[in-house]
């Protein structure tokens, strides 16, 4: 009788403790590097914050910028906001300025699962200077305070670009996938990495202080996932500094999985086209076709200007008949 009661006492005892409370998600971007005169934006992702609320304080001087949506602070540059954090949500900038968020398409306003799932609390600067680089805390006023610190590098020259290619073994941007049934898989590598400005240098500082580059791959538009019930794909990646390569790894390979492949960070990307080619032999497209019907023709004549095809060489003589057999009958007439 004791045992039983001790476990349904163990059972209940997490709902009587109530919800755990507030934590930083796991899923942060703590480096930001922003330009002079540009803005930048530090994003602290917040879940179960409940009654409580988010502050930002800068280290260097310990002043409070923002505190529970308010901004703190003379400084004209400073503004913050907040919104709700949900995996299934998608933020739209409207026209007005305004954040809309859709879920499944269909717009939805703020409501409990504000407090339930969770937030995302940005503290904006903008007309960056140099000054503003250092460090930031993002703070829960719990008991203890929680805080979360973030670091902004603000630089004079201009940030580096993500520059984006495809590494195939293919020549090009084709790849052939050869053999049959399960046997045939094919794979396709993309790197992505950071390209200083013309003319100058990316330092370490900076090089550190980028978001880490993430390659998505996508087929026919479509995101591509490793867990989807077509099964027999695999991610996998390489990182350096300032450098990443990842490899798609497809087996099974049928007609469906051709087409086109694209791998990129953000807006930035290269293409791949994949294709299948049976028993050997590949199925020119149309320009191929051109280019193939005149190497054909140019192999047919070599030195000297000699035909060494025996059937070009029999249509030439049928030809040069049919005008001899013309001219003589123009001169008899």
């Amino acid at each position: 009788m004791c045992v039983c009661a001790l476990l349904l006492l163990l059972a209940v005892l997490p709902t009587l403790a109530g919800p755990a409370g507030p934590s930083f998600s796991v899923r942060q971007q703590r480096s930001v590097v922003g330009r002079v005169g540009e803005v930048a934006e530090l994003k602290c992702r917040v879940t179960r914050l409940g009654d409580r609320v988010v502050s930002w304080v800068r280290s260097s001087d310990l002043q409070i910028l923002t505190h529970a949506g308010a901004v703190f602070t003379a400084d004209s540059r400073v503004s913050c906001s907040e919104a709700p954090y949900n995996s299934d949500l998608e933020e739209v900038d409207d026209p007005t300025g305004d954040l809309s968020l859709y879920r499944g398409g269909i717009l939805t306003s703020r409501d409990d699962s504000w407090n339930t799932a969770g937030s995302v609390h940005t503290l904006k600067i903008e007309r960056l200077r140099v000054s503003d680089s250092g460090r930031y805390e993002c703070q829960i006023n719990t008991e203890p305070k929680l805080s979360l610190f973030f670091n902004l590098t603000v630089v004079e020259t201009s940030l580096p670009s993500v520059v984006v290619r495809t590494l195939n073994t293919d020549p090009g941007d084709v790849v052939w996938v050869v053999g049959e049934g399960e046997a045939r898989g094919a794979r396709l590598t993309c790197e992505a990495r950071y390209e200083p400005a013309a003319g100058s240098v990316l330092q370490d500082e900076v090089l550190a202080a980028l978001p880490p580059l993430r390659i998505t791959w996508k087929h026919e538009g479509e995101t591509i996932d490793p867990q989807s019930p077509r099964g027999g794909i695999s991610l996998d990646s390489e990182r350096w500094s300032g450098r990443v390569v990842s490899r798609l790894t497809l087996a099974h390979v049928t007609t469906r999985d051709a087409g086109r492949y694209w791998c990129g960070v953000g807006d930035t990307g290269a293409v791949t086209q994949l294709r299948l080619k049976h028993d050997q032999e590949i199925e020119p497209e149309v320009g191929e076709l051109e280019w193939m019907q005149r190497d054909q023709a140019v192999a047919r004549v070599s030195g000297g200007g000699c035909i060494k095809d025996r059937s070009l060489l029999a249509a030439v003589g049928r030809t040069l008949g049919s005008l001899v057999i013309m001219m003589m009958m123009k001169l008899l007439t």
